[in-house]
């Protein structure tokens, strides 16, 4: 059981460069704290090291593997008991109240809620595998691999695929050379943000654990997509995107007075397919929903 413990922390250690590098502060400024205390355990308390390791860091309600949730998400389950109706009532702000009326009142009231259930003959049938492993999961996961297969089918060919920019599979778009360069190299820039801190704030103690942390703010895909602002003689003209045609003409024309914007836009066409269900290529947009 000590492996689950050691694959528990390292797993967190692994994803921790994430939240550097997406700017999840939260997370990012507790959990390299709590795989240091964690990692120290066995010096500071090692009786409870021990009970990790022998896998008792984890609430398992039945003996199905793999179902096992942590002790906050535990302690949630055992507060959904109690609201609903005739549950815990009366709680004030005194917190010694609130504490002896909750301790002493869930478990009971939980405990008779079930004998309950069992003498009506409705209690909860207990499940005997995987909630993954039912049928109706099974259908649902095949149907969504089926999609997804048809829409990297329809929507790219690798062979003939032409050069090395970073492409959105659906729409065709290439990202800009920042976005790209910043959505390959996540991994990196996350995990050096994620050293530097440790070396910082954890090794050294020379920066306070909640002294102001800067944001990383990495450009992804929805960056390419943001709008932008081109400021003109006599006001902003706003472009949520950049590769917007009537945003282009509006531009063109405030700097070509001899355009007449109202009669361009009204007599010709802007494209010779529309850009809602064709790329400029005249291949048809895979969509899966009848919405999109």
């Amino acid at each position: 059981m000590d492996f689950k413990w050691e694959l528990h922390l390292s797993s967190l250690d692994a994803l921790c460069k994430y939240f550097f590098a997406h700017d999840k502060q939260k997370y990012a400024r507790l959990v390299p704290l709590y795989l240091a205390e964690m990692a120290t355990l066995h010096v500071t308390d090692p009786d409870i090291h021990q009970e990790f390791m022998d896998g008792n860091f984890a609430i398992n309600k039945n003996q199905i593997p793999f179902c096992a949730i942590g002790v906050d998400h535990a302690l949630e389950h055992i507060n959904r008991i109690m609201k609903v109706t005739g549950g815990l009532v009366g709680i004030t702000q005194n917190a010694c109240s609130a504490r002896e009326q909750f301790f002493l009142t869930a478990p009971e009231l939980s405990r008779l809620t079930e004998e309950a259930h069992t003498m009506a003959g409705t209690s909860t049938a207990t499940r005997k595998e995987h909630h993954d492993l039912s049928l109706a999961v099974w259908i649902r996961q095949e149907e969504n691999i089926a999609q997804m297969k048809s829409v990297l089918r329809s929507s790219m060919n690798l062979v003939k695929d032409e050069g090395e920019g970073l492409t959105n599979i659906i729409t065709k778009v290439v990202m800009p050379a920042e976005v790209q360069k910043d959505v390959c190299n996540q991994d990196d820039i996350g995990q050096q943000a994620y050293s530097k801190f440790v070396e910082e704030h954890i090794k050294t103690n020379e920066v306070s654990i909640w002294a102001r942390m800067k944001k990383v703010q990495l450009k992804m895909w929805k960056s390419a997509r943001k709008s932008v602002k081109h400021k003109l003689a006599d006001q902003v003209v706003e472009l949520k995107d950049d590769r917007s045609l009537f945003a282009r003409m509006l531009i063109v024309a405030r700097s070509c007075p001899e355009i007449n914007l109202k009669e361009g836009i009204g007599q010709h066409e802007f494209t010779s397919l529309p850009r809602a269900l064709f790329t400029v290529n005249g291949e048809l947009l895979p969509t899966q929903t009848k919405a999109s």
